[in-house]
């Protein structure tokens, strides 16, 4: 769809004028003296779980280079801005030349531009083709080579790159290893054992004076960007129960059960309720009855503070929270968190054939787990079903966009700042800033510099593992060009509330409900509007 700037023009500027004074500002340089709007290079982010020091630090690193010195001889870099509106860095791209003074723009979801035409019918983005088609600096490798296939390819619009990115997050279940091991609970492997975990935890009733509560799950419902059992629980437990291809067809409008292309029987994969009912035990029956009243901040210091022995959340995690932990451990309190693989789905076992029972399926898991190839008893094909559901990652690091607007005057040194965060040197130090976030592309830290993954958050050592676990790859984003249904339909899975809140005690709804609710929202004239935006009707 083509929509012109004239259009939204009064809105986008509205909103730039609510959140121009928003944006603080810090560690700036004083400006050279030759200094020239192509030798300026203004940048904005969106200041969310990793921060913004990291790009502090990676300013002053790019400005020692030799290379940048010879290049840009009176390069000037204003003092960052930066804000937690999500809406903002995209608004002011809209909003054109005369309003918009920022070269480069981080944590920018670049797939709403793709189709979007300004009043002369012009894109916003500049293409970062040559880029990508380029040597990272003082390397020897291509910069789309040196960076994780799946951001390649979300990246890849039509043969042309309008976006980058600067971090590559891992999402999962942290769990508070002292407090289990205080219970006497182990990591679980399946779903069913997760869930009896809860209810051991609830049978306890609080009687042990360590841990004085009857639930397990730990959240919040008072962020729709915080809904992390929507985000992480369910969708993981929907992936490993149809398989990777088949959550693809999904959005690809695929069933394979009617052996029919763009229909709306894809809302009724199997999986999809599956994942429902594993995440309706944990919210309703064995989640925090306050969630409602409390926001995820205040969830995840209760979780730090032994309150709740399970959150779904990142490996943001440690770097969002370093507050309140320093806090927390002035007071003698300093739990170890740590991430569990997520548990495979007991269901599973309906699509496998000669694995049955749960206590198989734990077997099979261990088994892969340990680095085995195979299982007595345990056909090929279901070794390698449940290998699968065992190694993906998912990660929200493809909203994290660096792009830069076309009509940017220092668009050169913002290319060549996005050229040089892809370099060994930047990469490690945004690792040893955010104490192990990871950019998007191919770096050993344990070989190349081990005194700083010593000192990584624990979570962000696992995270770094799995990384490096050849058998691990990242999900695709559904906001891909691959999936036209949803850039340019509008498809989403779970258009209807979130299970975070409608899960939860007073929630009101089933997952059989929340199911159907799905289903039903999706009208045929719905369906239509879907396939007419996305092209195919």
């Amino acid at each position: 769809m083509k929509r012109f700037g004239k259009q939204i023009l009064a809105a986008v500027m509205a909103a730039i004028t609510a959140f121009a004074f928003v944006g603080c500002k810090k560690d700036g340089d004083k400006k050279p003296a030759g200094a020239t709007d192509e030798s300026t290079l203004d940048i904005y982010i969106l200041n969310t779980g990793f921060g913004y020091q990291w790009l502090n630090d990676s300013i002053a690193l790019f400005k020692q280079q030799d290379w940048v010195k010879e290049k840009y001889p009176n390069l000037y870099v204003p003092e960052i801005t930066y804000n937690s509106q999500y809406k903002y860095g995209s608004d002011m791209i809209k909003a054109g030349e005369k309003a918009n003074k920022f070269d480069l723009l981080i944590g920018v979801e670049s797939t709403q531009f793709y189709d979007l035409k300004d009043a002369s019918g012009n894109g916003y983005l500049e293409s970062l083709k040559d880029v990508y088609n380029s040597a990272v600096p003082g390397e020897s490798v291509l910069y789309k080579d040196k960076m994780y296939d799946e951001y390649e390819q979300y990246a890849n619009y039509e043969g042309d790159y309008l976006t980058s990115f600067y971090v590559a997050n891992y999402l999962g279940l942290l769990y508070n290893a002292d407090l289990f091991a205080e219970l006497g609970l182990s990591v679980p492997r399946t779903t069913d054992e997760l869930s009896a975990l809860c209810k051991k935890v609830k049978d306890l009733n609080g009687s042990n004076p360590k841990y004085k509560k009857d639930y397990t799950v730990m959240f919040s419902t008072s962020r729709d960007a915080a809904m992390y059992w929507q985000d992480i629980g369910l969708t993981a437990w929907w992936i490993q129960y149809e398989g990777v291809e088949e959550y693809y067809n999904f959005y690809r409008g695929i069933d394979t059960v009617t052996e029919t292309r763009n229909t709306k029987e894809v809302l009724r994969q199997q999986g999809r309720l599956e994942a429902l009912e594993v995440c309706y035990d944990l919210i309703h029956n064995y989640g925090f009855e306050g969630a409602g009243s409390i926001d995820f901040s205040e969830a995840q210091s209760r979780f730090l503070s032994g309150d709740g022995l399970i959150v779904a959340n990142g490996d943001w995690f440690c770097e969002e929270m370093k507050l309140t932990i320093e806090g927390l451990k002035s007071r003698g309190i300093d739990y170890d968190i740590r991430f569990m693989k997520t548990p495979i789905i007991s269901s599973i076992v309906d699509k496998l054939t000669t694995v049955k029972t749960d206590e198989k399926l734990a077997e099979l898991v261990d088994a892969i787990d340990s680095g085995r190839s195979s299982l007595d008893g345990v056909s090929a094909e279901d070794f390698a079903r449940v290998k699968e559901a065992r190694s993906f990652m998912r990660t929200t690091g493809y909203g994290g966009g660096m792009v830069v607007p076309k009509y940017a005057k220092g668009k050169e040194v913002a290319k060549d700042f996005i050229r040089f965060l892809a370099t060994d040197v930047a990469v490690d130090q945004y690792m040893k800033t955010t104490r192990g976030a990871t950019p998007p592309f191919s770096y050993d830290v344990q070989k190349n510099d081990a005194a700083a993954y010593e000192k990584f958050d624990y979570i962000q050592k696992q995270k770094t593992d799995y990384f490096n676990d050849n058998d691990t790859f990242f999900i695709r984003s559904y906001s891909s060009t691959e999936f036209p249904l949803v850039y340019k339909g509008g498809l989403t899975a779970f258009p209807v509330g979130y299970i975070d809140v409608v899960f939860s005690k007073n929630g009101g709804k089933t997952a059989e409900q929340y199911f159907n609710d799905q289903i039903e929202y999706y009208t045929d004239a719905k369906w239509k509007d879907i396939l007419r935006n996305a092209g195919v009707q």
